[in-house]
């Protein structure tokens, strides 16, 4: 591997202290670029996490959330990789694009982790677009241990319809301006989005949860145009939805992005404390 300088501080006041060991930037695979924050010497871990572009956002995260999550992780025990994946940030454009490339690099990233940590697992944890790689991945490869899925994948179910229409109904403004937006002929979400058809998903869910591997959903009001409800996750996704296995959080007032430190906050302490729930012996 090809293994740079130490990164400099920043001026930028973190929401979490910094580690008192060296995140290393890292180049791997086919011009991909990350950082990997290691944990304290003396510790084995076992898990480590990966860390999921979101869109278009560097491997910082949003507000810095990536660097901040990773360091909060790294002192529990828990080795961490954020990255950019090709055509992002830091990492090169694909000499070939093709139908798996979001696959293939994870596979590398998992590979590089393991090689520099020697984890063998690995949680996947990424926010919209990053969701929907994790879910896929997860579902498919069998180093996957668990995912963290930020507004990831959902399904309208007629109770989803009834919570969505009836108060549009009873204000006909609202329902005015809902008609309007609807034929406006603009970008929807599957133009954005990689969701696998609702039986496929109901299909991984269960073949993820055989398999133990152990989720964590997360949906804020930036899901609220296809998740309204903590029962929906079960509805739209079957019984493997409402497994011991999987968690579900639905903060409805929290932006998409987590542009609050407060709610940062929140959700780092919830993955945090979800992590050493579920794989507490990563750091033992």
């Amino acid at each position: 591997m090809n293994l740079q300088v130490q990164l400099p501080g920043s001026s930028f006041e973190p929401a979490v202290e910094p580690l008192d060991v060296g995140e290393r930037v890292v180049q791997f695979g086919n011009g991909l670029v990350g950082v990997v924050t290691p944990v304290r010497k003396g510790i084995k871990p076992r898990v480590g996490m990966l860390l999921l572009n979101a869109g278009i956002t560097r491997h910082v995260g949003p507000f810095r959330a990536h660097v901040d999550l990773a360091r909060k992780l790294a002192a529990q025990g828990f080795p961490v990789l954020r990255f950019d994946q090709s055509g992002l940030g830091d990492s090169a454009l694909p000499g070939q694009a093709t139908n798996d490339r979001r696959k293939r690099e994870i596979d590398a990233a998992m590979r590089l982790l393991a090689e520099q940590t020697g984890v063998y697992r690995f949680v996947l944890c990424g926010l919209c677009s990053g969701a929907d790689d994790a879910f896929h991945v997860a579902a498919a490869d069998p180093r996957v241990a668990g995912a963290i899925l930020i507004d990831g994948l959902a399904y309208p179910t007629v109770g989803f319809w009834l919570r969505h229409a009836l108060p549009r109904v009873l204000q006909p403004a609202k329902l005015w301006r809902y008609l309007r937006s609807r034929g406006s002929g603009g970008p929807s979400l599957a133009d954005f989005r990689d969701f696998p058809s609702r039986p496929d998903a109901v299909r991984m869910m269960s073949a993820m949860v055989a398999r133990d591997t152990r989720l964590l959903f997360v949906f804020t009001g930036g899901a609220y145009p296809y998740f309204n409800h903590r029962a929906q996750l079960g509805a739209c996704l079957g019984a493997a939805a409402r497994a011991p296995q999987v968690s579900l959080e639905f903060w409805r007032e929290y932006d998409h992005t987590f542009y609050l430190r407060k709610h940062r906050r929140v959700l780092f302490d919830r993955i945090d404390g979800w992590m050493r729930s579920q794989f507490a012996q990563a750091g033992q």
